[in-house]
C-alpha cells in the first residue's frame, strides 16, 4: 500500500466548515493553522489556543488557503499518539496528544490555569494511532474560527 499523502486526499464530513484565509507564510496541506491577524493564518509553532483549523490546500505566503475548521482531516503527528487521544497543535503545524485533565493537589492559581489551558488547546481527537514524528493520521477536528 502506498504511503498516504496530504494534498488532495483530505476527507471531509461537510464542506460547511471550510473557510478561506490568506496565508501569512508558506503553508502545506495538512498543517494546523492559527489566526495570526484578521483572516490571515500561519502554521502552529507549538501548543496554541487560537487554532482555526487544518489546511486543506497548499498555499504560498500571501495567497488564499482553504481551511477545514470542523471535520475529518489528515494531519501530521509530532510524536506517538494513541487512538482516541485528544490532540492539540504542535510545532511546524503538526499535532500532539494532550494529557488528560488532572485536578491539582492544591488549588493554586498557576496549577489550575495549567489544567484549564489544556481545554482551550484541544482541537480534536485522533482516529488513528501514530508511532512517531511525521506519521500521517486521520483526526476529527472541531475548531471554530
Amino acid at each position: 500500500m502506498a504511503a498516504p499523502t496530504l494534498e488532495g486526499t483530505t476527507a471531509l464530513i461537510s464542506d460547511r466548515y471550510i473557510c478561506t484565509f490568506t496565508a501569512g507564510e508558506d503553508i502545506t496541506a495538512g498543517q494546523v493553522l492559527y489566526l495570526s491577524a484578521a483572516w490571515t493564518v500561519k502554521k502552529t509553532d507549538g501548543p496554541r489556543k487560537d487554532v482555526v483549523g487544518v489546511a486543506l490546500t497548499t498555499a504560498a505566503s500571501g495567497k488564499k488557503v482553504s481551511v477545514v475548521c470542523r471535520g475529518l482531516v489528515r494531519v501530521v503527528a509530532s510524536a506517538a499518539i494513541t487512538v482516541n487521544s485528544r490532540i492539540g497543535s504542535a510545532a511546524a503545524g503538526k499535532v500532539a496528544a494532550i494529557a488528560a485533565l488532572d485536578a491539582p493537589a492544591t488549588y493554586a492559581e498557576a496549577a489550575m490555569q495549567t489544567e484549564l489551558d489544556k481545554i482551550e488547546q484541544w482541537i480534536g481527537r485522533a482516529l488513528d494511532a501514530a508511532s512517531a514524528d511525521g506519521d500521517i493520521i486521520r483526526a476529527v477536528v472541531y475548531c471554530i474560527p
